[in-house]
């Protein structure tokens, strides 16, 4: 099985998703399959115009040259992809939304016997795991317009914390976890629930959460 991550994060390799990918990567790797992160921050991808050429004068292919040309085919090869992006606003990154608005060409390619499975991961620097609803809800529409087979989700709240040494025995749990969930899904296609639930544990509160920032990084965080 081939897979194929498109990492939405500006931070690119030093990006939470990363953090998050690599474990889970792993554990795919270790099930058998090959994987790939494509860094969205890397790439030149100009933004869509909705001029619907990719549809009428040339379908298929967009009017700009650039390196999305590649990443189209890269997605066309996977059997299964991840979208990997932080939590801005509340929803997908501005790098991720750029790239999902030029897969505007596919929907006059792919068919039904190319159907692929879409994984969301996604951090964020709230600690609650409500903070995702709006962006699961807008991936969950996304997996039904490209008529993928969706996965479900990998969330992580707090997730400033990972990569920190002070919360280092929390998040060495949690990548063992993440490796055993990548095994898992290529080999089943989900994750158990009892290890999905772990994965999507609550870290800190707010208030818990505000009071790291402010010993730790100096930062006052106005957690409303």
């Amino acid at each position: 099985m081939k897979v194929l991550a498109i990492n939405g994060s500006p931070h690119n390799e030093n990006g939470c998703p990363t953090k998050i990918l690599k474990p889970l990567l792993a554990g795919m790797e270790e099930a058998g399959a090959q994987t790939e992160i494509v860094y969205l921050g890397k790439t030149q991808i100009h933004h869509c115009i909705g001029c619907m050429s990719c549809w009428t004068k040339t379908p298929g292919e967009c009017v700009f040259n650039d390196d999305m040309g590649e990443l189209l085919q890269k997605y066309i090869a996977a059997d299964l992809y991840i979208l990997a992006t932080p939590l801005y606003y509340y929803n997908v990154s501005g790098l991720t939304k750029n790239f999902m608005d030029r897969m505007l060409p596919l929907v006059k390619l792919i068919r039904p016997e190319k159907r692929k499975k879409l994984l969301l991961v996604s951090p964020a620097g709230f600690p609650e795991i409500g903070c995702f609803e709006s962006l699961v809800h807008l991936i969950r529409h996304l997996a039904k317009f490209e008529n993928d087979d969706y996965l479900g989700e990998v969330l992580r709240p707090s997730a400033g914390l990972l990569g920190r040494d002070f919360f280092h025995d929390k998040t060495d749990v949690y990548y063992k976890n993440l490796k055993l969930a990548g095994k898992q899904l290529i080999e089943t296609n989900k994750i158990d629930e009892d290890l999905h639930k772990k994965l999507h544990e609550q870290w800190m509160t707010r208030e818990e959460l505000r009071k790291v920032f402010k010993e730790i990084f100096n930062i006052d965080l106005d957690l409303k």
